[in-house]
């Protein structure tokens, strides 16, 4: 669980560093719709990146450093949908800070996004 943890932060940091590196293209007097549109690019690139991480190696940045595996809980490989719901289940345990991910504490060590998706974290060897 706390290499998932460490995983999860490793990611979330280049998604902050990618909205700081954003942050000088916003206007000089910076209104709500620019923070919102801003916002929305990221949470966007987000998406993407969990989403075809997944799909393509079954690990994101943070996973490969950390040695951890998303793997579907059948043999089938995950589907798209399935991807898109554990991106959906990580977005609202964030939204929640961290209810979902506290799931995990559980003795089926299944977290909100583990639940959404059929899918569960397996080290990655």
């Amino acid at each position: 669980r706390f290499r998932r943890l460490l995983a999860l932060l490793t990611d979330l940091s280049l998604f902050v560093a990618l909205a700081l590196a954003l942050s000088p293209l916003l206007p000089t007097r910076t209104d709500e719709w620019a923070i919102v549109g801003l916002a929305g690019f990221v949470v966007m690139t987000s998406y993407y990146y969990f989403v075809g991480s997944w799909l393509l190696w079954g690990k994101t940045i943070g996973g490969a450093i950390f040695d951890v595996r998303v793997v579907p809980a059948g043999d089938a490989p995950m589907s798209l949908h399935a991807a898109t719901l554990r991106w959906a289940g990580m977005f609202a345990s964030l939204l929640t800070a961290g209810i979902g991910f506290a799931f995990a504490a559980l003795p089926a060590r299944l977290s909100l996004p583990d639940r959404m998706s059929g899918t569960r974290c397996v080290a990655a060897h």
